[in-house]
Protein backbone atom coordinates (compact mmCIF):
# COMPACT_ATOMS: atom_id res chain seq x y z
CA UNK A 1 0.00 0.00 0.00
CA UNK A 2 2.43 2.28 0.60
CA UNK A 3 3.78 2.26 -2.71
CA UNK A 4 0.49 2.35 -4.08
CA UNK A 5 0.30 5.90 -2.20
CA UNK A 6 3.71 6.55 -3.58
CA UNK A 7 2.61 6.04 -6.84
CA UNK A 8 -0.61 8.05 -6.26
CA UNK A 9 1.46 10.91 -4.87
CA UNK A 10 3.74 10.90 -7.98
CA UNK A 11 1.33 10.74 -10.24
CA UNK A 12 -0.50 13.85 -8.90
CA UNK A 13 2.64 15.51 -8.74
CA UNK A 14 3.35 15.24 -12.36
CA UNK A 15 -0.28 16.49 -12.85
CA UNK A 16 0.50 19.57 -10.83
CA UNK A 17 4.00 19.90 -12.72
CA UNK A 18 2.36 19.74 -15.78
CA UNK A 19 0.04 22.59 -15.32
CA UNK A 20 2.02 24.48 -13.32
CA UNK A 21 4.87 24.40 -16.08
CA UNK A 22 2.47 24.93 -18.63
CA UNK A 23 0.95 28.31 -16.56
CA UNK A 24 5.02 29.68 -16.13
CA UNK A 25 5.06 28.90 -19.85
CA UNK A 26 2.68 30.88 -21.28
CA UNK A 27 3.21 33.72 -18.97
CA UNK A 28 7.05 33.60 -20.64
CA UNK A 29 5.63 33.70 -23.92
CA UNK A 30 3.31 36.58 -23.31
CA UNK A 31 6.16 38.27 -21.73
CA UNK A 32 8.29 37.45 -24.63
CA UNK A 33 5.76 38.63 -27.05
CA UNK A 34 5.26 42.32 -25.10
CA UNK A 35 9.34 42.45 -25.07
CA UNK A 36 9.33 41.53 -29.04
CA UNK A 37 7.08 43.89 -29.37
CA UNK A 38 8.48 46.63 -27.67
CA UNK A 39 11.83 46.17 -29.81
CA UNK A 40 9.84 46.32 -32.78
CA UNK A 41 8.23 49.62 -31.42
CA UNK A 42 11.66 50.95 -30.71
CA UNK A 43 13.42 49.80 -34.11
CA UNK A 44 10.26 51.59 -36.04
CA UNK A 45 10.86 54.55 -33.83
CA UNK A 46 14.29 54.73 -34.57
CA UNK A 47 13.64 54.39 -38.23
CA UNK A 48 11.05 57.15 -37.89
CA UNK A 49 13.54 59.77 -36.55
CA UNK A 50 16.05 58.51 -39.36
CA UNK A 51 13.53 59.37 -41.99
CA UNK A 52 12.47 62.70 -40.33
CA UNK A 53 15.83 63.74 -40.56
CA UNK A 54 17.08 62.78 -43.56
CA UNK A 55 13.16 64.62 -44.74
CA UNK A 56 14.64 67.58 -43.11
CA UNK A 57 17.89 67.88 -44.66
CA UNK A 58 16.18 67.57 -47.90
CA UNK A 59 13.71 70.02 -47.29
CA UNK A 60 16.91 72.46 -46.35
CA UNK A 61 18.51 71.69 -49.65
CA UNK A 62 15.42 72.11 -51.83
CA UNK A 63 15.05 75.87 -49.71
CA UNK A 64 18.41 76.57 -50.57
CA UNK A 65 17.86 75.62 -54.12
CA UNK A 66 15.08 77.72 -54.46
CA UNK A 67 16.55 80.61 -52.93
CA UNK A 68 19.69 80.55 -55.34
CA UNK A 69 16.86 80.53 -58.13
CA UNK A 70 15.06 83.66 -56.60
CA UNK A 71 17.95 85.27 -56.66
CA UNK A 72 19.25 84.34 -60.41
CA UNK A 73 15.91 85.46 -61.77
CA UNK A 74 16.43 88.54 -59.88
CA UNK A 75 19.16 89.46 -61.03
CA UNK A 76 18.12 88.54 -64.70
CA UNK A 77 15.12 91.10 -64.32
CA UNK A 78 17.78 93.42 -63.22
CA UNK A 79 19.77 92.68 -66.15
CA UNK A 80 16.46 92.72 -68.35
CA UNK A 81 15.18 96.36 -66.95
CA UNK A 82 19.12 97.68 -67.63
CA UNK A 83 19.22 96.42 -70.59
CA UNK A 84 15.96 98.56 -72.04
CA UNK A 85 17.62 101.45 -70.13
CA UNK A 86 20.33 101.43 -71.57
CA UNK A 87 18.53 101.52 -75.09
CA UNK A 88 16.22 104.04 -74.17
CA UNK A 89 19.23 106.16 -73.08
CA UNK A 90 21.02 106.17 -75.98
CA UNK A 91 21.49 108.81 -78.61
CA UNK A 92 21.66 106.92 -82.12
CA UNK A 93 25.02 107.73 -83.99
CA UNK A 94 23.38 109.81 -86.41
CA UNK A 95 20.63 111.60 -84.41
CA UNK A 96 18.52 114.57 -85.91
CA UNK A 97 21.26 117.10 -84.97
CA UNK A 98 24.21 115.15 -86.66
CA UNK A 99 22.48 114.48 -89.92
CA UNK A 100 21.45 118.36 -90.10
CA UNK A 101 25.04 119.42 -89.18
CA UNK A 102 26.34 116.67 -91.78
CA UNK A 103 24.22 118.07 -94.25
CA UNK A 104 25.16 121.53 -93.85
CA UNK A 105 28.48 121.03 -93.89
CA UNK A 106 28.85 118.59 -96.99
CA UNK A 107 27.17 121.09 -98.76
CA UNK A 108 29.31 123.97 -98.30
CA UNK A 109 32.65 121.54 -99.06
CA UNK A 110 31.18 120.76 -102.22
CA UNK A 111 31.29 124.58 -103.70
CA UNK A 112 34.74 124.40 -102.22
CA UNK A 113 36.34 121.11 -103.87
CA UNK A 114 38.49 121.54 -106.67
CA UNK A 115 39.44 118.58 -108.27
CA UNK A 116 43.41 118.15 -108.28
CA UNK A 117 45.19 115.61 -110.09
CA UNK A 118 48.33 114.80 -109.18
CA UNK A 119 51.59 114.43 -111.38
CA UNK A 120 53.51 112.44 -109.64
CA UNK A 121 52.45 109.52 -107.58
CA UNK A 122 53.28 109.21 -103.33
CA UNK A 123 56.46 107.52 -102.27
CA UNK A 124 56.08 103.86 -102.29
CA UNK A 125 56.99 102.15 -98.60
CA UNK A 126 56.21 98.76 -99.41
CA UNK A 127 59.09 96.18 -100.37
CA UNK A 128 60.16 96.21 -103.75
CA UNK A 129 58.66 93.21 -104.94
CA UNK A 130 55.28 94.32 -103.60
CA UNK A 131 54.03 95.57 -106.64
CA UNK A 132 52.20 98.84 -104.97
CA UNK A 133 52.53 101.99 -107.26
CA UNK A 134 55.47 100.35 -109.47
CA UNK A 135 55.71 101.60 -113.06
CA UNK A 136 53.22 104.49 -112.62
CA UNK A 137 56.21 107.00 -111.71
CA UNK A 138 57.55 105.86 -115.37
CA UNK A 139 54.88 106.99 -117.40
CA UNK A 140 54.64 110.11 -115.50
CA UNK A 141 58.05 111.29 -116.04
CA UNK A 142 57.50 110.10 -119.78
CA UNK A 143 54.55 112.36 -120.21
CA UNK A 144 56.24 114.94 -118.76
CA UNK A 145 59.80 114.82 -121.23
Amino acid sequence: MELLVSLALLVVGLIIGFFAGRFFQQKQGAGNAAQTEKQVKEILAQQAQHHIHQTRQSLESIESQCETLKQQIEEYETLLEQGGDEEDSKVPFYGEQATTYLRNNLKGSDKSKVNRVSDTQPKDFANSGSGLFVGGSEKNNAEKQ
